[in-house]
């Protein structure tokens, strides 16, 4: 470990966000990441005849890019970082149109397209940087064995950076070719009053994926992780590795609560202890297993299809309805060589369902009993059946009316105009386009044809002899004496890849890591969609329009974990819950006292205290036990993990487990998510006249959701069982949104205002200024603790949002200057900070209670940081012939060089970035940075 580190380059910026200040410190460096792009467009017009018109078109984009951000993977070794995230990507179409006017009131439209995207993801794979590092004591029979130290969480939570980041998230490759293929037809027949229409849109989409990872878990190549209490296997370091934990009567060199697991991470990373060594493997259609390195391939073809008619009744002149019914689906993925399964009973071979699997551990928790049955992965083609069902349900009906009042005198005649205010309001049933990430990627991800494989916590002894420090015997109650340690036991083992047949069982404990499934009950996702708008036009050529937006959405796609822990479990004797004896316990250490033996634990570990399956400790009651193996469970949330823990005992004991142990976790995409939108919209247009135009919009509105991500995420919830207790503003929802744009030609020159000769006018005519400007209000904001505070998982979910304790909004946050914090609190100073006191603010909130609380922080946050921009555009348009034009222009992007902020860290395990700010906004239409740009254009048109 200590080679590994030292390719390092040396710290430079404490204030890089996870840093703590003391034991790790933040880099901060230059890397090239050039970018050049192409884009090609040709069209071809024809008129066949006076009722006949045929376009064809062919578009071609091709972008080369060397990856930039956090997120993006580098090689630090050496005086200057290089960037070794490549992502060149290649998009072409065709595109024709025939239109045809059949007879004077029916029109058809034909329309093809067919688009090819074709994006590629590369990246140094671990083996790859394990040869580059060259670190003794990484080789193998298979080959060099990559080092991962504390990266047993870097989707959220990576305690430091290796030379050449190897975690999944920043060495995963993937190579996509996609097409749509697509036939459209619209008919518009005018028939008195009435403009009928309908038509078709059908889809072909054929899909090739390449990747060389299931998302986290290890990669098609060999790496051995390091870490500890967020890992797999090394659930937790005993308290008799680490100091004392501060309190009343201990307060020198002793640690926080917040930072006891920090120090087992940093404790097993240093000392190089092997949680586990890993490989994701993959077989052929007939399950036999590739060669290491053979990445995950899906050839896969789906269909979508979708008609609709609908009538544009003119009943009067001022009153228009329009009414219409749409109807589609789209068909299951079919992959070549059938490389999908179904998380299927493996008793009966019954496949099982998100909604149904999770209510059925509940209500088992609730009766004190477990419900694990043995799961099975089965092929489709075994399954004689599709991954999962075709929603046929799909009837979208809309309506909507528009009504032009027209009052003669009076009131509402100068309140309407003449004729000058239309009133609109409508109703629609929407529903989502599943896209490829949820149909083509989530079913190549399951058990079976993709496995990680793992030698889950190696002993020190493993290679069969044991070295100077070696005691194996030891066990869990002394990893740094019994655990697998990198540079100092030999060359690391290897995992072996085990048969299978059908359907898939995985063997216990964690025969497989991870697994993704899609339910075979989905439904698509749809949203009731309301709108009620006035619009006026006033005098100047301006129209103002005001109104009402609403959608109440359900069905929507998010992922259950199977292995949720049941922390509403109820011990039958004693009548007391998990959740009840563990926050008496988390509450006992966070006042620094010693918790009471709690009846849940005691009962449930019946047997524990002197048997075998406790080892050395010398703990007198079960609770004492869990306190003294796993403190950092109870101090930061970590509720999967310490299920895990006991999982562990009561599989030493003989007791059934809390948890399925044939995966650590299982996430299904399921359909249960609900959200809502309600937004006042009101909009000021001025069109063009005397050389002006502008656009204002105002937009006051609220989302919210239970925290479900889009389609291309994979996240879960944070509780399965109960997703409301996460219900509260969208991450992305903004109260307050203002735009406005203008473009104003000055009026000099031939034609205008103030005219001129010939020369005058090619002079001092054509310039023209144009702007956008931009102002939102900030992002919910959280102070967040563990993403397992509701047992929801450790690999994926969101950080749970903490419990204010006064009104969010009296913590004054924004950009304040000249605040380096205090109390190790808001340290890793830039000198900004979200707060004026982040030590004051950080005292007032506390750990969700998982016994009493029904809602976590997120249903009251606090806010980010507003934005503001303002582009401008100046420029000038000269005629040099009746057919040849030029055009100048110079373009300022933020042209005040304002700084927007990112919001800053606010999670209570990184005491010393809390609240700081470091980071400048990047906008989405920028590769560098946010600050000014000058862009100078030249045009010729002829």
């Amino acid at each position: 470990m200590q080679a590994l580190w030292a390719l390092d380059p040396q710290a430079t910026d404490p204030s890089v966000a996870g840093a703590d200040g003391l034991n790790t410190l933040g880099f901060r460096g230059s890397a090239l990441t050039p970018l050049s792009t192409n884009f090609y467009d040709g069209r071809f017009d024809h008129e066949i005849n006076k009722k006949w018109h045929l376009n064809v078109g062919y578009l071609y984009y091709q972008t080369k890019v060397v990856s930039s951000g956090q997120g993006a993977q580098y090689d630090l070794r050496g005086a200057t970082p290089v960037a070794t995230s490549k992502a060149p990507t290649d998009r072409d179409a065709v595109i024709a149109g025939l239109t045809g006017q059949i007879t004077p009131h029916l029109i058809n439209t034909f329309r093809f397209g067919w688009v090819r995207d074709r994006e590629s993801f590369n990246r140094l794979a671990p083996s790859a940087t394990a040869a580059l590092e060259n670190i003794a004591g990484t080789s193998s029979s298979a080959g060099p064995i990559a080092l991962a130290p504390g990266l047993a969480a870097a989707t959220t939570n990576p305690l430091v950076d290796a030379p050449i980041e190897v975690d999944t998230q920043r060495a995963r490759f993937q190579n996509i070719t996609g097409r749509n293929i697509q036939y459209l037809d619209d008919v518009s027949w005018i028939k008195s009053a009435h403009t009928l229409q309908f038509g078709a849109n059908i889809r072909h989409i054929p899909t090739i994926h390449i990747r060389n990872d299931k998302v986290v878990g290890s990669l098609a190549s060999l790496e051995a992780l390091a870490d500890a209490d967020v890992s797999t296997f090394l659930t937790s370091i005993p308290s008799s590795e680490r100091p004392l934990t501060c309190s009343a009567t201990v307060t020198t060199n002793c640690l926080q609560s917040a930072d006891v697991q920090r120090w087992d991470r940093l404790y097993a990373s240093t000392l190089g202890l092997v949680d586990n060594i890993g490989i994701l493997t993959t077989r052929d259609g007939s399950l036999k297993p590739l060669p290491f390195g053979t990445p995950l391939i899906n050839d896969t073809t789906l269909n979508a299809f979708e008609y609709y008619a609908q009538d544009v009744w003119r009943i009067k002149p001022n009153l228009t309805l329009s009414y219409g019914l749409s109807y589609g689906w789209q068909t299951a993925p079919k992959e070549k060589l059938n490389r999908q399964t179904l998380v299927v009973d493996a008793n009966t071979l019954k496949p099982l369902t998100g909604p149904g699997y999770i209510a059925a551990k509940e209500d088992a928790a609730l009766q004190g009993q477990t419900f694990n049955p043995t799961l099975g992965f089965e092929p489709v083609q075994a399954a004689h059946r599709n991954v999962f069902n075709v929603d046929y349900g799909d009837w979208a009906p809309r309506v909507s009316l528009a009504w032009t009042p027209g009052f003669d005198s009076g009131a509402l005649h100068r309140l309407t105009g003449n004729h000058k205010t239309v009133i609109r309001g409508g109703y629609s049933i929407v529903y989502d386009r599943t896209n490829t990430v949820q149909s083509v990627i989530i079913p190549m991800l399951g058990v079976g044809f993709a496995q990680t494989i793992t030698v889950g916590a190696p002993l020190c002894n493993a290679n069969g002899t044991s070295v100077q420090g070696c005691n194996a015997a030891a066990g869990a109650t002394n990893p740094g004496a019994a655990s697998f340690r990198v540079g100092v036991d030999g060359n690391l083992p290897v995992p072996t890849v085990p048969p299978v047949s059908q359907p898939i069982v995985p063997g216990t404990p964690f025969g497989e890591l991870f697994s993704f499934q899609d339910d075979p009950d989905t439904k698509i996702g749809r949203s009731h969609a309301f709108d009620l708008t006035i619009q006026r036009e006033f005098p100047g050529n301006m129209i103002m329009e005001v109104g009402w937006v609403g959608r109440w959405s359900d069905r929507l796609p998010q992922g259950v974990n199977f292995n949720s822990a049941p922390y509403f479990f109820v011990d039958p004797a004693s009548k007391q819950s998990f959740a009840q004896a563990y926050d008496a316990v988390a509450a006992a250490l966070a006042a620094g006292g010693t918790p009471a033996a709690q009846p849940f634990f005691e009962n449930q570990l019946a047997g524990l205290i002197g048997s075998a399956c406790a080892g050395s400790s010398t703990a007198t009651s079960a609770t004492q036990f869990l306190v003294n193996a796993a403190q950092a469970t109870f101090t930061s949330g970590l509720v999967s993990s310490l299920f895990s823990v006991m999982d562990g005992r009561r599989a030493c004991l003989g007791m059934p487990t809390f948890q399925n142990r044939q995966l650590f976790d299982l996430h299904m995409r399921t359909y249960i998510g609900q959200s809502n939108y309600n937004g006042l919209v009101a909009t000021l247009r001025k069109r063009m006249s005397r050389g002006l135009t502008f656009n204002v919009s105002y937009t006051f509105s609220q989302t919210l959701d239970q925290n479900i991500s889009n389609q291309n995420q994979a996240g879960i919830y944070s509780n399965s069982y109960f997703p409301n207790v996460d219900y509260g503003p969208s991450l992305f929802d903004r109260k307050h949104i203002f735009n406005a744009s203008y473009l104003y030609e000055l009026p000099i020159g031939k034609g205008h205002r103030f005219g001129g000769g010939d020369y005058g006018s090619r002079l001092l005519g054509g310039w023209f200024s144009s702007g956008i400007f931009s102002a939102f209000s900030g992002l919910p904001l959280f102070v967040t603790e563990s993403s397992q505070v509701w047992g929801g998982g450790s690999i994926f979910g969101f950080a749970v949002g903490q419990i204010p304790l006064v009104n969010p909004s009296a913590f004054g946050d924004g950009v304040h200057h000249g605040v380096n914090g205090s109390n190790g609190i808001g340290t890793a100073s830039t000198g900004l900070n979200l707060f004026a006191d982040p030590a004051a603010v950080f005292g007032d909130f506390r750990n969700v209670q998982i016994s009493k609380d029904g809602r976590t922080g997120r249903s009251n946050p606090l806010r980010g940081l507003p934005f503001w921009n303002l582009d401008m555009s100046l420029g000038k348009k000269t005629a040099i012939t009746e057919r040849v034009s030029m055009s100048i222009s110079a373009d300022f992007f933020n042209i005040f060089n304002h700084p927007n902020f990112v919001d800053p860290t606010l999670n209570i395990s990184q005491k010393a970035s809390f609240g700081v700010i470091s980071t400048q906004l990047v906008p989405t239409s920028r590769d560098t940075d946010g600050a000014r740009w000058i862009q100078l254009g030249l045009r010729f048109d002829f």
